[in-house]
């Protein structure tokens, strides 16, 4: 993996603003309702830690312990996790990303490209912060989520082997996204596809896919007809919104794009289209790549059509 400079994209961040958070990271998963974010019980002097990583160029300026745990391809920092738990979370990130890999049919790792300062993928792995909003977030060259021996996490479940992979590997498709395009800007890819395509390569929605017309009909009669694909650098909207409407609805949008029963692209064409993307330079918003060119491009389909036809396309394709 190649490494360039990295794009900051710094915006102050509401819990239900999900156009202003995407600005600086990708990757909202799973409200959880576990209590405020606290640091009490940390066993670490604020002033023995490590305040910095490449995780505060985002809004979470959280220190580490020092002692990160590294492997062939990722660097685990904690504020506290067991040894145990960054091996199982590195084991687990070195395995997902070689599916990522192979699923978008990447075959040199000279195409990701990776912040100047970083040879490795980052991860956070928090153990004694408690987002009550989310589980993970990935940002440029990175990833933040808790570890396997986080205690609220554990209360509810999560620290299982199914739920932990598939919010890790949610995130890790963001990561790849990311380095693929050499940035996180929201312009370059629509929040559709950026997120429906790590519902469906990592399975993270707390909310059960739409693979019928009674569950797309169960979700219009909940929330109405809003249309998926106008989200494109992302409307505000609720969590509940996001999590129980536009994410299974961002992942069908996806799904039917490779689906062999709907336009039956292969997955590939998600990888040319982010390279596409890719600017020499970091663009700013109105001198970014068009993101509707490149998906017209490589997915056969004008993105205005995509969304004047959607839910006509949807009915026929689950019918």
């Amino acid at each position: 993996m190649e490494a360039v400079e990295a794009v900051e994209v710094v915006e102050a961040v509401g819990p239900t603003k999900r156009a202003v958070a995407r600005a600086v990271l990708m990757g909202l998963v799973a409200v959880l309702g576990v209590g405020a974010v606290a640091c009490d019980d940390m066993p670490y002097d604020p002033a023995d830690m490590v305040h910095s990583g490449s995780w505060y160029k985002t809004q979470f300026k959280w220190p580490h312990d020092g002692d990160p745990y590294e492997s062939a391809y990722v660097v685990v920092y904690s504020d506290g996790a067991s040894l145990e738990a960054r091996q199982t979370l590195a084991a687990i990130a070195e395995e997902l990303l070689v599916k990522v890999k192979q699923e978008l049919a990447i075959t040199s790792d000279t195409l990701l490209l990776l912040p100047h300062d970083q040879e490795k993928i980052h991860i956070y792995a928090y153990r004694y912060q408690n987002p009550t909003t989310w589980s993970g977030q990935a940002y440029y060259g990175g990833l933040i989520v808790y570890s396997a021996d986080q205690e609220e996490r554990a209360k509810a479940g999560l620290t299982e082997p199914e739920p932990y992979r598939a919010i890790v590997t949610h995130e890790m498709v963001h990561v790849v996204q990311g380095l693929l395009l050499g940035s996180v800007h929201p312009s370059l890819v629509d929040e559709w596809l950026s997120e429906g395509l790590a519902e469906y390569l990592g399975t993270a929605s707390i909310e059960p896919p739409v693979h019928s017309l009674a569950r797309l009909d169960e979700l219009t009669a909940a929330f109405g007809e809003l249309n998926p694909i106008a989200q494109h650098i992302g409307d505000e909207y609720t969590v509940e919104q996001g999590n129980k409407y536009y994410y299974p609805m961002y992942e069908l949008a996806v799904r039917y794009l490779v689906d062999s029963e709907g336009r039956g692209v292969p997955k590939s064409a998600f990888r040319d289209l982010f390279l596409d993307q890719r600017g020499e330079e970091p663009c700013y918003v109105g001198t970014c790549p068009e993101f509707g060119v490149a998906f017209e491009t490589h997915f056969g389909l004008s993105l205005q059509e995509y969304e004047d036809r959607f839910f006509e396309l949807m009915r026929a394709y689950l019918d």
